[in-house]
């Protein structure tokens, strides 16, 4: 009875509500449509905005908008890479859904510590804004195509960070779907920190989802061949691509026999791990955290040690490095790392 338009309570509240003009005129204007479709992910009116932070210089143009560095006002010099994508292509392009999976998934799983934190994101009327803590050692494709192929131990090293970072994503629900060296920072030790989660989604283990989407040289053939679905293994996929790139500096071959040519200069282990990696029948794939550590190539390794940070990558790839040049390479590499000393 109480929920009936005209009851004797409700008409009591207009009657009272009707004595005073002034509020009786006032109307609770709906929120416009270019807004409500963001949230409650970008919030309207945010204690911190766009006018908090100062632009230092632009670091990268996106598909979407741009990306910043910028310093924190009011901060002891705190530095942040701003994203400012324009809603007006996210619209177009039919990304709301997944620029909220984006911040959603990069702010709940931040905490990891080769994962970039996203602390802050809101929206204005044009244009959405996220922020990640910047990570100035630039990416992990420049030192591939600098000084690739790279060491076996370092590319181990590596290798080790990408899979911890790859079985924490699945055991939290993400599948991440664009592993690639642009999406993959260096801090100041050389530590792997990833970025970029605009193609990520949630997917519980078992699960399994559609799209075809990624980067064409890291996708995995059952996304390619446009199978009805596919699952988190893609993205062990892409892993095998990548280790495969860090230690020859190229893109692995379709056959298994010129995968096996191209890695006659490294380890069994590597080119075994890198075989079992690229498999393109899924049930033979290497698809676990717990496979890939029993493997030859992580022989007597310590994971513990992996999370802890306890290895320095930037130090150790100076050290190798130096083993095997002279003269003028050396002093190029180690001006290459004064950046990274504390």
């Amino acid at each position: 009875m109480d929920c009936r338009p005209w009851s004797r309570e409700s008409k009591k509240k207009w009657k009272d509500l009707t004595i005073d003009r002034l509020k009786a005129s006032k109307t609770i204007w709906p929120i416009p449509q270019i807004e409500q479709v963001f949230l409650p992910d970008f919030k309207i009116k945010s204690q911190i905005n766009e006018y908090s932070f100062k632009s230092l210089e632009l670091i990268s143009n996106g598909a979407f908008g741009k990306v910043y560095k910028v310093e924190k006002l009011n901060s002891s010099g705190d530095l942040y890479a701003m994203k400012i994508l324009e809603k007006s292509s996210v619209v177009c392009e039919n990304g709301i859904q997944q620029v909220k999976n984006e911040v959603q998934i990069q702010s709940l799983c931040g905490h990891h510590p080769f994962i970039v934190n996203c602390p802050f994101f809101w929206q204005n009327r044009n244009q959405l804004f996220i922020v990640s803590e910047y990570v100035g050692g630039g990416e992990l494709l420049k030192l591939i195509q600098k000084y690739g192929p790279l060491p076996e131990e370092l590319c181990r090293l590596y290798f080790a960070e990408l899979v911890v970072i790859i079985d924490f994503l699945h055991n939290a629900g993400v599948i991440y779907r664009d592993i690639k060296p642009e999406n993959i920072l260096l801090d100041d030790h050389g530590h792997l920190q990833l970025i970029d989660f605009g193609l990520s989604k949630w997917l519980p283990q078992g699960c399994h989802t559609s799209t075809i989407c990624g980067t064409t040289q890291y996708m995995a053939p059952e996304v390619l061949e446009s199978e009805p679905y596919y699952s988190h293994f893609v993205d062990w996929w892409s892993a095998g691509v990548l280790l495969f790139q860090m230690l020859t500096n190229q893109y692995p071959p379709k056959s298994h026999d010129e995968i096996n040519i191209a890695l006659e200069n490294v380890s069994k282990g590597a080119t075994d791990m890198v075989l079992k990696l690229l498999e393109t029948n899924q049930q033979y794939r290497l698809k676990s955290f717990r496979q890939i550590k029993i493997q030859s190539f992580f022989h007597n390794f310590n994971f513990s040690d992996i999370t802890l940070k306890k290895h320095k990558p930037n130090e150790l790839l100076k050290k190798l490095l130096e083993e095997t040049t002279t003269g003028n390479d050396q002093v190029a590499v180690s001006s290459h790392f004064d950046e990274f000393d504390d």
